[in-house]
């Protein structure tokens, strides 16, 4: 059943990401073409502002609906799950009304007045942003992924129109923040109406609220502020903040953020994963908590099936790719481009142990490791970006990032007896590292746009040729693997099996049996 939900919503999720990731890509390429490593490094501390006030909105109140009605959900509770969503949407409505009207009268009295539409635009952005984050949840919660696709829709087609207008029509900083006002107005829209239908058509009496539910609620959302605030140092970047004041190049914030989103272009695939696993650790929490370890471990491992080789690769081929997509005026970010795919391969981890520990309301083991990465991450680039602005900012982030995971994992491990495939980690690895020397043989060689095709291409068949040598795959894998391939049309899904026995061990057979 698990795995049927998982493989359902890992599509549906990864459809919606995939639109988003192609818009995203497209125009950020061209707004950093159009205004230059020096313009855009400014572009990139507003927009890096912005999002801080946005992911603001997500904290407390949205992870504590997703976690409380998939509990109920899982348990069969809708009308529980009912009362929890609009009594935590109208403490959201209201959390968003009053943040609105603070920074509205902030921007007013303080923004310089050049920025001051598109500063007030931004602001008025973040209302429909954080009431928005109330019914995403709810869908997540619901393990009905599919509903947040068409407000993600429709929400990059409105955002992609308005910043290809803003570029072609020089409407500056002030177009951009319209283009983020209008694409946050258009995902409310879309995605709130149909969700509030959708849960008003379920069955309101008969609510069960166990005495201990509201102190359950209220310390998992403080808990999660706290993270969330934890997080914005860790995971979201914060060495934009230093690169600011610590170099005085300003073009190291656009090498910095350049090279990062690349590489964090990645971990689209293993966070669609992800995403769609913690709506089923959640709602599994509510069915039968006792086989939420063994769920955490084989996510895990399909996780860095997929995550391993992407990252190990992407650092053959980084600086050709960021030479083609971003053209020679960003060649001084070859170097953290080179280094960021590695950097950010331990994010790709994150996922399934944070949900484990917000399952089971330990989040204080979350908490702890991220308190200390965050030392670290301020400490490491500190020290490192006046010397070497871009690349220090981005070793700092990738060091707190991997000294997070790693301490999350290891509680993990130790507390909830969390087996790990070590040797297939070994494996993967191995042939990843062979396929990216491949990789770099053949693109070194070449002008970065051949380059890029070629190594690819040389990377892809050495990596399929040694996963079959080395038989990558266990029988249960392919058994998992086999559950996606029957929901495909019948001209793939025959090759797919084929491909998965290919990649399979074979079982010895049992000997006493013979």
């Amino acid at each position: 059943m698990n795995t049927k939900t998982i493989a359902r919503n890992t599509a549906w999720y990864g459809l919606e990401n995939v639109i988003g990731f192609a818009t995203s890509l497209i125009t950020s390429i061209a707004i950093a073409r159009t205004l230059g490593p020096s313009k855009m490094g400014y572009i990139i501390y507003v927009t890096w502002i912005t999002g801080i006030a946005s992911s603001l909105g997500s904290i407390g109140i949205p992870t504590t609906t997703r976690k409380y009605m998939a509990e109920f959900l899982g348990g069969g509770d809708r009308a529980t799950a009912r009362f929890i969503f609009f009594r935590t949407l109208a403490i959201q409505t209201l959390l968003a009304t009053l943040a609105t009207l603070i920074v509205t009268l902030w921007v007013l009295h303080d923004a310089p007045a050049e920025y001051r539409v598109a500063a007030l635009l931004l602001v008025l952005s973040v209302w429909p942003a954080m009431v928005n984050y109330i019914p995403a949840q709810a869908n997540v919660a619901a393990e009905t992924l599919s509903a947040n696709l068409p407000g993600s829709v429709a929400s990059t087609v409105v955002y992609f129109v308005m910043t290809l207008l803003a570029i072609f029509l020089n409407w500056g900083v002030t177009g951009i923040a319209a283009a983020m006002l209008g694409m946050r107005l258009a995902d409310f829209l879309v995605r709130a109406i149909p969700t509030l239908r959708r849960i008003l058509a379920w069955e309101s009496d008969n609510v069960h609220t166990p005495p201990d539910l509201r102190p359950r609620m209220m310390r998992f959302a403080f808990q999660s502020v706290v993270g969330m605030l934890l997080t914005l140092v860790v995971w979201d970047r914060s060495e934009l903040f230093l690169l600011k004041h610590l170099t005085p190049d300003i073009r190291q914030l656009a090498f910095y953020s350049v090279a990062f989103n690349l590489a964090e272009r990645l971990l689209i695939f293993p966070t669609v994963f992800a995403s769609a696993t913690s709506a089923s650790i959640f709602a599994q929490f509510g069915r039968d908590r006792s086989k939420l370890p063994a769920m955490t471990s084989s996510s895990v491992r399909y996780l860095a099936l997929i995550s391993i080789p992407l990252h190990v690769i992407a650092v053959a081929l980084a600086g050709p790719a960021l030479l083609t997509l971003y053209g020679s005026k960003y060649s001084g970010a070859v170097v953290v481009a080179t280094a960021a795919p590695l950097l950010c391969l331990p994010k790709a981890f994150l996922g399934p142990i944070q949900s484990l520990f917000e399952s089971i309301d330990r989040q204080k083991f979350f908490l702890i490791p991220t308190v200390i990465a965050s030392f670290v991450d301020v400490g490491v680039a500190w020290y490192l970006i006046p010397s070497l602005g871009a690349l220090g900012a981005c070793i700092g982030s990738g060091t707190a990032q991997a000294t997070a995971v790693g301490l999350m994992w290891a509680i993990g491990i130790s507390r909830h007896h969390i087996r790990l495939p070590w040797r297939f980690f070994a494996k993967v690895t191995a042939i990843s590292t062979v396929a990216a020397l491949a990789a770099y043989a053949v693109s070194a060689r070449l002008l970065p746009v051949w380059g890029l095709i070629g190594g690819s291409t040389v990377a892809i068949i050495t990596f399929f040729l040694l996963a079959y040598v080395f038989k990558i795959l266990e029988p249960e894998d392919s058994s998992r693997f086999k559950v996606i391939s029957a929901a495909c049309p019948r001209a793939l899904a025959g090759p797919m099996n084929h491909a998965f026995d290919l990649l399979t061990k074979r079982m010895e057979p049992d000997s006493t049996t013979a």
